[in-house]
């Protein structure tokens, strides 16, 4: 019998190899991949058929590249999970008429600005913000509100330069912070946000989103730690028997309808506050942090996968596969106990450990990692364990973080 045709499938950007390699392994399975890169590829090399380096933030360039990679295997389909590309590629798709969400949703949800207007504006339960320009400004939006308030960039990503301050000096020093922080080629100096702090555990909901019909596929607990600042130090998903919280399902149909968010994989991030769910941010993207990966462990839904039949125009069909539900999967990340260059990380003895089933390092020798907020993310390795409930987990990841070996070089403070 024949082998059926795989679609072609154009993957524009990559991100770290650590982070991002299982959507590569996935997606080679099931399509004829491509990509559109800013370098030559190193370790993407063996999942493509074929690549084009461009400048990935010129919508103009991902466009034609994407054009020349779809001459030979016909008309595809063109998606990343990139923050630092995600514009430019919405862009590059709505000039080449293919499916993806739109720029425009893409924009609303990139702008934490934007998001917080549309959401007030709709009527949905928001937290007290202001956009500021100065210190000034935002000691009098803190007054405004009452300590303890959250200070962060407009426009950046993974909770980089988000600080809680607890009084007028700390509010005068996290603007110093946010208004300093920066990511890759994501915009900055576009001002600054003082919003109510709000109380309660955060969660994550990542759903599918086709012709406007949202689904969502799991619920995942945020772990976050080196208050005041908001590093998400790890997370857990457990296979959901029942039905999402009404309230929280209600809140997240409303943002994606009011941010015009009506193709795609999302991530949403919402604060269970005592006065209901109030949501902190919706990425028109797939989740980072490995977090779809653990999905697909606890679920059995593979996300990755959902967002490539998006791209290529097709409903998802979000049965577990071949792939059984393992009821429970958490992520931890490993820091340094304190500012160092990395010697070695050695992961050997935490390998084959029962329930551990993915391990990965992230600091390479010769990283320097310097802890929060002075490094984004300074992480050592990835933990993954999957198990029957959270108490396994945990236990589990306990017993791994303790077999970590980690040679550092301390730096002077």
């Amino acid at each position: 019998m024949a082998q059926r045709e795989k679609p072609r499938l154009t993957i524009v950007g990559s991100g770290g190899q650590p982070y991002r390699e299982y959507s590569f392994q996935s997606l080679a399975e099931d399509y004829e991949l491509t990509a559109v890169l800013p370098a030559e590829p190193t370790w993407q090399a063996p999942y493509l058929a074929d690549h084009r380096v461009v400048d990935c933030t010129d919508p103009k360039a991902i466009a034609a590249a994407v054009t020349e990679l779809n001459v030979a295997g016909g008309r595809g389909g063109v998606f990343t999970w990139d923050e630092l590309v995600l514009e430019a590629t919405a862009r590059a798709a709505e000039e080449l008429g293919l499916p993806h969400t739109s720029v425009a949703a893409v924009t609303r949800c990139r702008d934490k600005y934007a998001t917080r207007s549309l959401m007030k504006e709709a009527g949905l339960p928001s937290p007290g913000y202001r956009l500021t320009f100065s210190a000034d400004e935002a000691a009098r939006a803190a007054a405004e509100f009452g300590c303890p308030v959250v200070v962060k960039p407009r426009s950046l990503a993974g909770s980089i330069g988000v600080v809680k301050a607890e009084d007028e000096s700390g509010v005068r020093a996290a603007f110093e912070l946010a208004a300093g922080a920066a990511y890759g080629t994501l915009p900055a100096g576009e001002g600054i946000l003082v919003e109510e702090f709000l109380e309660g555990p955060e969660i994550s909901v990542d759903s599918v989103v086709f012709e406007g019909n949202v689904r969502w596929v799991h619920v995942a607990e945020k772990r976050v730690g080196f208050a005041p600042y908001f590093e998400e130090v790890g997370h857990l998903v457990t296979a959901a028997a029942g039905a999402l919280d009404p309230e929280v399902a209600t809140l997240i149909e409303s943002a994606h309808r009011v941010l015009a968010v009506d193709f795609g994989v999302t991530h949403a991030e919402v604060r269970l506050t005592p006065d209901g769910p109030r949501l902190i941010e919706l990425n028109a993207r797939l989740g980072g942090d490995l977090i779809p990966l653990i999905s697909r462990m606890a679920t059995g839904v593979d996300l990755v996968k959902a967002a490539a039949e998006i791209a290529l125009g097709r409903r998802p069909e979000l049965g577990t596969g071949d792939r059984e539900p393992g009821g429970t999967a958490e992520i931890r990340f490993v820091y340094p106990p304190h500012d160092c260059t990395v010697r070695e990380v050695d992961l050997s003895n935490v390998d084959g450990l029962p329930g551990v089933a993915h391990t990965t390092v992230l600091a390479p020798p010769g990283t320097r990692l310097l802890l929060p907020p002075k490094n984004p993310i300074p992480r050592l390795a990835a933990l993954v364990a999957v198990a029957a409930d959270e108490a396994a987990t945990t236990r589990i990841l306990d017993l791994a973080e303790e077999k970590v070996v980690a040679d550092l070089a301390p730096l002077a403070v």
